[in-house]
């Protein structure tokens, strides 16, 4: 970005919000993260923000969502596969309730199913999760449940219903029409730019714990493969994680959804955010004590990854804050930190034009 000729009142302010930024993410610090990438960027692509490291690539973990989200807006705009039809309509084996769930409830954790299982543990062969989880051991959760279980479910569903596999379906309806072919992918192996995860499967084998299920230790994944268990014994990508991807890629899609031209629609937008609750169709809404924070307004959307990045879209003032990252550990919670810099980012945004949206 260029530095503008003349001093303004904001300039401090501006500068003193990019060094709070800078110390944030500096790696190696205090911070959670092992390595990160990080950057604020508005709506047409201008970073106002962006830490040193930004070429790795890394695993999205639940990021991998609203890339599936907009892939199923993709198919429902072009009639492919219309997220209004109905799961027992496409899944013979689906029993009620969730046979008369849309597939749009699933992408907005609407659909009744429960949060996680280990699918490994439960089926023996991939062909089985469908009738695993159609069926109704894992119905009865609220609606509003956060679930991979729903998005694994819509992936399984699409491959079915058009026949591909959903990389295939993502690779050809959305990365490449995003120019993102080359930076989003699925278990990339060791290159040279991706980034080593340093977790095990410590949460898995606690969460099924509770579930009453026995798990054992899986170690840390080589570099370049999925961290999710679920995401690596279904082949590398499901509808809820296994893709990875680099800082610009998380970028793109949100300019993609603030400023929507090759594949989104304003409408498809509208739509998707549309509603109450805590989640919308791809993302979840603000919540002041969640990984957004108070400086966000509550149009504001985003998502994050259990590995440890996150991606916020302020519509307000069509502001992006994205973190591409892996954390060290599962201790501290990140959400914290991404606050902070929600917080130092907007206040960079406002400065650096002179004025807040209200103002403006």
């Amino acid at each position: 970005m260029s530095r503008r000729a003349r001093q303004t009142p904001e300039e401090p302010a501006a500068s003193e919000s990019r060094m709070a930024l800078d110390r944030l993410f500096r790696v190696p610090g205090e911070g959670p993260w092992g390595a990160v990438a990080a950057a604020v960027a508005t709506a047409g692509g201008e970073r106002l923000w962006a830490s040193p490291e930004g070429s790795g690539r890394f695993d999205l973990a639940s990021l991998t969502k609203p890339f599936v989200a907009t892939l199923a807006l993709v198919l429902d705009r072009t009639g492919r596969l219309p997220l209004g039809l109905r799961v027992g309509s496409l899944l013979p084996e689906a029993v009620p309730p969730l046979a008369r769930r849309s597939l749009a409830a699933l992408l907005r954790h609407r659909a009744g199913l429960r949060a996680w299982a280990p699918l490994p543990r439960l089926v023996r062969h991939r062909d089985a999760v469908v009738r695993l989880l159609a069926g109704p051991r894992f119905q009865g959760a609220p609606p509003g449940t956060y679930s991979d279980l729903g998005y694994i479910l819509w992936g399984l569903t699409a491959e079915r219903a058009l026949g591909e596999p959903l990389a295939a379906l993502l690779a050809r309806e959305l990365l490449a029409p995003l120019g993102l072919a080359d930076r989003v992918g699925l278990s990339p192996g060791a290159r040279a730019n991706v980034v080593s995860m340093p977790l095990d499967n410590r949460r898995e084998r606690e969460l099924a714990r509770a579930l009453g299920i026995g798990l054992g230790r899986r170690p840390a994944p080589g570099r370049g493969e999925v961290q999710d268990g679920n995401a690596r014994w279904l082949g590398g990508c499901a509808g809820h994680a296994g893709l990875f991807g680099d800082l610009e890629s998380l970028l793109v899609l949100g300019q993609e959804w603030l400023a929507p031209q090759r594949v989104l629609t304003p409408e498809l937008v509208r739509r998707a955010l549309a509603g109450g609750g805590p989640y919308a169709l791809g993302w979840a809404r603000r919540r002041v004590r969640g990984s957004a924070g108070a400086a966000l307004p509550a149009t504001a959307f985003g998502h994050t990854g259990f590995t440890g990045g996150s991606l916020w879209l302020d519509p307000e003032r069509r502001l992006l804050l994205a973190i591409a990252g892996h954390r060290r550990a599962l201790e501290p919670d990140l959400n914290p930190w991404r606050r902070r810099f929600h917080a130092l980012g907007i206040a960079l945004a406002d400065a650096a034009r002179g004025s807040s949206p209200a103002a403006g």
